[in-house]
């Protein structure tokens, strides 16, 4: 699949440009990251020969004369993979479309373990080839949700469930916090600032959906959403309906 082999070159490119970064400042270390997974995915996507239409966090390519949409962010989680915390992956999602709805399959790799999650539609998901499922139904009060927090946290809305939840865990990484919740480590993901992009969760939300969990955009269950850069959302996923109906109820304002 031309996503896993470019994110085993994004990984490499990534594994090198750590190296050479070392005694830069934050801002330029992070800026180096970005641009070294950004060329192995560019180089990665000419190669395989496939014409597609690269959409990514760090800038548009027509590859190959363009065709399909690869959405992608080459580092989630940059922040994090500059100071040496994890989790930071790279996120490519294949779509026959400019949508959401057309994701037809998708990839996110773990940039420190190599470890992959991987969906087709309609062909479920897996963890390092291995089927995942989310876990049972729960409340909110003993879910395990992951919450998108930094920056503009809305906490007016977030205040019903934070004082309601028993569990609640930030990482920093958004396809990871929905990739865990499609294995069943986590119950719940919200994220509700509304600066989300669609380059953060193209992939692990077909990868969601194929692993039984259900989510809603900006409020709207299974909402559709552009595949561009500037596409943001607010997004609430579950590992079953009647939780998620619970987090948006806590979470309306």
């Amino acid at each position: 699949m031309i996503l896993t082999e470019a994110a085993t070159a994004v990984a490499a490119s990534v594994s090198e440009a750590r190296g050479r970064g070392i005694g830069l400042e934050a801002r330029d270390f992070k800026h180096l990251l970005d641009l070294s997974a950004q060329k192995a995915l560019v180089g990665s996507l000419t190669k395989s020969g496939v014409p597609v239409c690269l959409i990514s966090e760090e800038g548009d390519e027509l590859i190959c004369g363009g065709g399909p949409v690869v959405i992608a962010d080459p580092i989630d989680g940059t922040t994090n993979l500059s100071r040496g915390l994890q989790p930071a992956v790279t996120s490519l999602a294949l779509s026959s479309n400019e949508m959401q709805s057309g994701v037809e399959a998708a990839v996110v790799a773990d940039l420190y373990t190599g470890e992959s999650y991987t969906a087709t539609k309609g062909g479920g998901a897996t963890f390092n080839g291995t089927s995942i499922r989310v876990a049972k139904s729960r409340p909110a009060r003993t879910a395990i949700t992951s919450l998108g927090m930094s920056k503009t946290p809305k906490l007016e809305r977030l205040a019903p469930l934070l004082n309601n939840a028993l569990y609640l865990r930030m990482l920093g990484s958004s396809a990871t916090e929905l990739c865990l919740l499609a294995a069943g480590s986590t119950d719940a993901h919200v994220d509700i600032r509304g600066t989300i992009r669609a380059t953060d969760v193209a992939a692990s939300l077909l990868i969601l959906s194929e692993a039984g969990g259900v989510y809603a955009v900006n409020g709207t269950m299974e909402g559709d959403l552009p595949l561009t850069r500037e596409s943001k959302l607010e997004l609430v996923a579950a590992s079953s309906r009647p939780l998620l109906d619970e987090l948006l109820q806590l979470t309306r304002g």
